[in-house]
């Protein structure tokens, strides 16, 4: 059986709090994987270790494909974009990284921060002519994309 081919590969992305898990996003024709393949520390973001396992996942993905790659994993998630209100993407600016939020239309959301280089502009394009038979929209925002408990703890209004 083959796999299906992946559409947009959202490369080295953080998600969670402490530890930090290192995640990637495969866009497939009916469904997002979100692909976890390490648990970081303190230690590995100090040492580059992040970079070494991000870049080792991709070349996996590149040079075996994506079986081999959900093998490496250590667990993954399948969203099917039926399941997806919007993709929103935010650019981060001068004082954050990217992030990226799959909001779900039964579940809560799930946020990324993107850690590996990542055209913006590129990234929502593609993403809306994977999902443009869909239901689901991109929607792209300027800024760091904090949620409403944060602004409400720093009393930041929208």
């Amino acid at each position: 059986m083959t796999s299906p081919p992946v559409r947009v590969h959202l490369h080295y992305a953080m998600t969670g709090t402490y530890p930090l898990r290192l995640v990637d996003l495969l866009f497939l024709d009916d469904s997002v994987l979100l692909v976890e393949y390490d648990y970081l520390t303190g230690f590995d973001l100090a040492t580059a270790g992040a970079d070494r396992r991000a870049a080792s996942f991709a070349e996996t993905l590149e040079s075996e494909g994506l079986a081999a790659a959900r093998a490496a994993a250590e667990r993954e998630q399948r969203i099917d974009y039926d399941d997806l209100d919007r993709i929103v993407v935010y650019g981060g600016g001068a004082v954050a990284r990217e992030k990226v939020v799959l909001d779900r239309t039964d579940a809560a959301p799930i946020r990324v921060r993107v850690h590996g280089d990542v055209d913006v502009d590129a990234l929502c394009g593609a993403l809306e002519s994977t999902v443009a038979s869909e239901d689901t929209a991109v929607d792209r925002h300027a800024g760091v994309g904090v949620g409403d408990r944060f602004r409400r703890l720093c009393g930041i209004s929208r």
